[in-house]
């Protein structure tokens, strides 16, 4: 199976390249809190519920999710576990 680009994907990239690697990532695990149904009252919220709302749950969830893959991580942000 490949990894074929998709909604998710787009969509964090897309944040990336908009916010950064660190606030794109405060984005991300804002939009994890709507797929545990335990939304964050944090200064992230509007913008997490939007993407959620637009992804629904299983892409949102993959887009948490590939933000917490260490193969994502741009090469000059400075990993918190080393490779």
């Amino acid at each position: 199976m490949t990894d074929k680009p998709s909604l998710y994907q787009a969509l964090a990239a897309g944040l990336v390249d908009k916010y950064g690697w660190d606030r794109a990532t405060f984005i991300a695990t804002a939009v994890r809190g709507y797929v545990y149904g335990q939304p964050n009252p944090g200064p992230y919220r509007n913008e997490a519920e939007a993407i959620y709302k637009r992804l629904g749950w299983e892409q949102a969830a993959l887009l948490a999710a590939w933000f917490r893959n260490l193969n994502n991580r741009p090469d000059n942000v400075r990993p918190l576990i080393p490779r």
